[in-house]
């Protein structure tokens, strides 16, 4: 066989088989919409389908912002600004506000200037997309259109945040209902990526493993602490009927993501309330604390049980 029918053959080979090794590789939402960004966070953007990073050729590597949503809607942006009739998403690395810790921000219970500037009806919300801690701001500005934007800490030594602003049509005071939706389902239901995508990112290896639907620790008020000075656990649940621990790890590869806060994997046999019982893994962010948090409900005592370096409440 000659050169020629040599390359040709590999040709031929390489488009039998890419589609089914491009299958393989695992599509890492969030590194598509921030490419060239030095530590994106590790989470999964609640965003809809058709929303994608929007693209011009004067900033190939967006000096001026990430642009994130529709074709559409990037397009009418891009030509006129004036022009956007859907909604976008804007991000960009924070210029003026930075992360002091694991859930403090250099602009907390600073909105001093907004006031001076005319905004009113200012609201600021805490909130953490699993390891990642954020502040969403609303506010409604001097002429009466109002304003959506958020800081998510990136954890990161040196205090980085990212900027994330929401952007609608310039004609009108305030998003459409549809529109609005998509901010808040963008906030509200953005959270930690997968393990499993974790580990791909991190270049590391992981079994065919199961792991909860997402958003189960929501459900049952999935509440982990661990107490310094004896490293035990206090786990806490709600709405299950049956709550056991068969397993807990601390997944310490996390640890550089989250200000060296815990981050753990517990597999338990769980049962809510008017089901059955299934097997379980669950990932949850664990507070350190130097005593355990006294809640009333505790005082009923029969809903303790203790394992070992694991007091459960449920």
């Amino acid at each position: 066989m000659g050169i020629f029918e040599m390359v040709r053959l590999i040709f031929l080979l390489s488009l039998f088989f890419m589609p089914f090794a491009m299958a393989d590789l695992p599509q890492i939402r969030i590194l598509d919409l921030l490419p060239y960004f030095v530590q994106p966070p590790m989470v999964d953007p609640c965003l809809p389908k058709d929303f994608e990073l929007g693209k011009q050729e004067d900033d190939p590597y967006f000096s001026k912002g990430y642009y994130w949503g529709s074709q559409k809607s990037l397009a009418d942006f891009f030509q006129d600004p004036s022009q956007l009739k859907g909604c976008l998403i804007r991000a960009q690395v924070a210029s003026t506000v930075k992360q002091l810790g694991h859930d403090r921000f250099s602009n907390d219970g600073n909105m001093q200037d907004l006031s001076a500037a005319g905004f009113t009806e200012i609201k600021v919300k805490k909130g953490q997309w699993g390891i990642f801690p954020y502040r969403e701001l609303q506010a409604k500005g001097p002429k009466g259109r109002r304003y959506y934007q958020m800081w998510v800490g990136l954890n990161s030594k040196e205090g980085a945040t990212l900027l994330l602003q929401f952007l609608y049509p310039e004609y009108l005071n305030e998003p459409t209902q549809t529109q609005k939706s998509i901010w808040e389902n963008f906030v509200k239901k953005t959270d930690l990526m997968s393990l499993n995508d974790l580990m791909v990112v991190r270049n590391l290896s992981t079994s065919s493993q199961r792991y909860s639907e997402e958003g189960l620790e929501q459900k049952i008020a999935l509440r982990v602490e661990k107490r310094r000075w004896d490293q035990k656990y206090l786990i806490q649940a709600d709405n299950v009927e049956h709550f056991s621990v068969l397993s807990l790890k601390e997944r310490s590869f996390l640890k550089d993501l989250s200000f060296g806060q815990p981050f753990i994997e517990i597999d338990v046999q769980l049962g809510l309330k008017g089901e059955s019982e299934t097997k379980e893994t669950i990932r949850v962010g664990c507070q350190v604390v130097d005593s355990f948090a006294f809640e009333s409900k505790m005082l009923q005592i029969d809903r303790f049980q203790e394992n070992g370096k694991i007091l459960l409440f449920y």
